[in-house]
């Protein structure tokens, strides 16, 4: 089975649409659903979960799925959501993990602008605050989604129902050593990652893929540096340790990479 840590804001919408392109079909429930019907009804053999967007409901939907029988846990071929390291403790099977990852600053410009659409976790808040970005910072570190990175590699996978602690240097050395068992994918170099979905999974379709465009927007560009310190001390340290995948090119590979240019050649 494969696992994909979805870190906020690098990629993930996209990456979803290849999912569903590779896989007999993509499921994703919702919590507020009859779980035990969703699935009875519509898991088939080389079946995708698409875990549910919120920190809240994603490990809840995992928690279910942990409870189903090993003949209908074995249909499924992967699981992504934002979700921390660890589904192989709740699962009992050999999990594959990838994840892609973003430079920590550029990752969360771009997670502030995805809250200035209406609906998002933080959009009534900010809106209040004329959408200033020290006051995003202010709830990333008041609801504990500061050095989110750092927070998902340690896990486990539902981290954001821990409760209310914060991070150390003993959960960044515990993401150090999970991130060593993870495949990373530096989403700088995302158009030339097929031949490692096709080579590792089998996956040869690419095409007819829609991006999560987070809105445009001008922030306010006064914050505290420490306040910005608070948020990504930690996730700057793992970012610099992690080694993504060699992406190496070979030749029949190239048209399909050539599709994943015309992808992302804008970032998310």
């Amino acid at each position: 089975m494969v696992c994909f840590i979805h870190i906020p804001k690098t990629a993930g919408t996209s990456f979803y649409d290849i999912v569903k392109n590779n896989h007999s079909i993509l499921l994703k429930p919702k919590v507020e659903n009859n779980l035990n019907e969703y699935f009875k009804t519509n898991l088939i053999s080389n079946t995708a979960v698409r875990l549910p967007g919120g920190f809240f409901t994603a490990p809840e939907t995992l928690r279910f799925i942990s409870k189903l029988s090993i003949n209908e846990i074995n249909k499924i071929d992967f699981i992504g959501g934002h979700i921390g390291f660890g589904i192989h403790e709740i699962i009992g099977l050999k999990i594959n993990y990838i994840s892609f990852c973003r430079e920590p600053k550029e990752r969360l410009i771009s997670d502030f602008n995805e809250h200035h659409k209406k609906g998002r976790f933080f959009y009534e808040e900010l809106l209040k605050s004329n959408f200033n970005f020290s006051h995003y910072l202010e709830l990333l570190l008041e609801h504990k989604l500061d050095n989110i990175l750092t927070r998902q590699i340690a896990g486990p996978p539902d981290f954001f129902l821990k409760g209310n602690y914060s991070v150390d240097e003993s959960l960044h050395e515990k993401a150090l050593l999970n991130s060593s068992k993870i495949d990373f994918v530096d989403i700088k170099n995302i158009s030339q990652s097929s031949h490692y979905f096709k080579n590792k999974f089998g996956w040869d379709k690419f095409k007819n893929i829609k991006k999560n465009v987070s809105k445009s927007a001008k922030p306010s560009i006064n914050y505290n540096d420490s306040l910005l310190n608070d948020v990504l001390k930690y996730d700057l340290k793992l970012y610099s340790n992690i080694r993504p995948i060699s992406l190496g090119k070979t030749l029949e590979n190239s048209l399909i990479d050539w599709s994943f240019k015309k992808i992302f050649n804008s970032k998310n």
